[in-house]
């Protein structure tokens, strides 16, 4: 066995631990803390640095991971303002200086590419696994933009993927899925272009969810708690309850007020998803409050533990692949 592939079961060992031991906090305690994430990103980026030395890739390649380095540092860090210098302030400063190198030389050396044959696999090492680490850096600013305007609203699970994308920045540095190695299902070498491991893994946790709407809309429409149109908004992923039974926080509140300047309330609003004051208001306050404003009841939907998702959904990773390849590929 070679050392690459030695390297890339070891990537997989660490992916597969650090997913369950997040996803065992996230099930039990519905809180992933930051250094589990810490933590891990060590081996992470050791595995990296190994991979590229064995491979003998440019300097240029090797500073450039500090770049996805340096933005997943915002999710669990305060950035200090650098008003001193000290160890931490020296520690943060050498990596954006690092990525910032490695950004600004692979300019310089591999910006002038053929897209096809970058997608291919056609062009050299150095250039392909420089956009790698460029492409890699992109998907974690898009999962840091979709938790800022509440696409996404765990922490946790951002903080996963962009873990996620840290260790696995692309397909090269993980083994080939089982379908594509020893069955005829699809030619490996057909496929041109994959999504990133880690919004693989986000489908296909994401996918666990599909065939719960039709239940909850059953459910609900039982219940008789579908009156108006606006319920449905929330009716197919969460369920009505009097407010005085809501006793858990592992709930997101799906209704509020809107008041008038007066402060009195004209109408009620169901959301789709809750708002970032709401999550972090006191659920029991918030509770008070509707209820000081004469709401009975109130569409809430459970916390689920996502961390826990992802690292089931390891298993069809590992095993089918990236499934918009598959299908690309089959329609093409």
């Amino acid at each position: 066995m070679d050392s690459h592939l030695v390297i890339e079961y070891v990537r997989v060992f660490c992916l597969i631990s650090c997913l369950m031991i997040g996803g065992y906090s996230d099930y039990s305690k519905l809180i992933v803390r930051d250094k589990i994430w810490i933590f891990w990103t060590f081996p992470a980026v050791f595995l990296l640095i190994i991979h590229f030395i064995i491979l003998q890739l440019s300097i240029w390649n090797v500073l450039m991971i500090f770049l996805p380095i340096s933005l997943a540092a915002v999710t669990v860090f305060e950035i200090p303002k650098f008003d001193s210098i000290n160890l931490v302030n020296s520690l943060f400063l050498s990596i954006y200086l690092f990525g910032i190198i490695g950004f600004f030389g692979g300019l310089l050396n591999y910006i002038d590419v053929d897209f096809y044959t970058l997608i291919s696999g056609e062009e050299d090492i150095n250039t392909r696994i420089w956009w790698t680490l460029l492409f890699s850096s992109v998907t974690i600013i898009i999962f840091i933009l979709t938790y800022n305007i509440g696409l996404l609203q765990g922490g946790a699970d951002i903080k996963a993927l962009i873990w996620i994308t840290i260790l696995a920045p692309s397909w090269y540095f993980i083994p080939k899925p089982y379908i594509y190695s020893h069955t005829s299902i699809i030619d490996y070498d057909e496929i041109l272009f994959q999504i990133p491991p880690s919004f693989v893994l986000f489908l296909w946790a994401a996918g666990l969810f599909i065939v719960t709407p039709p239940f909850f809309l059953l459910r609900n429409a039982l219940k008789g708690d579908i009156k108006e149109l606006s319920d449905l908004k929330t009716a197919w992923h969460a369920i009505k309850l009097p407010l005085t039974e809501i006793k858990t926080d592992n709930v997101w509140l799906l209704s509020d007020v809107v008041l008038d300047n007066s402060g009195n309330k004209l109408h009620t609003v169901n959301l789709f998803i809750p708002e970032k004051n709401n999550h972090n208001q006191n659920l029991h306050e918030k509770i008070e409050f509707l209820i000081e404003k004469g709401l009975e009841s109130a569409w809430v939907t459970s916390k689920h533990p996502f961390v826990t998702y992802l690292f089931i959904a390891t298993i069809p990773m590992f095993i089918i692949g990236d499934p918009v390849a598959i299908l690309m590929d089959k329609l093409l």
